[in-house]
This record gives structure tokens, sequence and C-alpha cells, in this order.
């Protein structure tokens, strides 16, 4: 079983991967689903663990199934 902690840092890191992916900036994810630039930034280095209206919201952006943001 993961720790709170490492499973922050593998979703954080499996969002950065999709971002990238799709060629979306920060700012450019953080507008589509409604957050700014700085708050992503948290997300992805780990800084902030995401409430799970957050990474609904990001899923959304990104246009995956929610459940893509688990596959690590």
């Amino acid at each position: 079983m993961l720790t709170k902690q490492e499973l922050s840092i593998k979703i954080g890191n499996r969002i950065k991967q999709l971002r990238k992916e799709k060629n979306i900036s920060q700012a450019e994810l953080g507008r589509l689903c409604g957050r700014d630039k700085q708050h992503i930034e948290l997300i992805e280095n780990h800084k902030v663990s995401a409430n799970t209206y957050t990474l609904y919201t990001i899923a959304i952006a990104l246009e995956i199934d929610f459940v893509e943001l688990f596959k690590f």
C-alpha cells in the first residue's frame, strides 16, 4: 500500500506525463480546469495533494477517463 506522499508523487508525475504528451502547458491546463498555473505546478511537484474534484477536472481538461490518472 502506498503512503499519502507516495500516492501524491505518482499522481503528480502522471499528470505531468499526460499533460506533456498532449503538449499542454501548466498554464493552459490550469485554465482548462479552472485552476491557475501555480496550482498545477504544486500538484505536479508534489507540494499539495489534489482533491478528488480537482483530479476530475484535470482528467476532463486532458480529455481522458478519470482512471487514467491512476495508471502508473
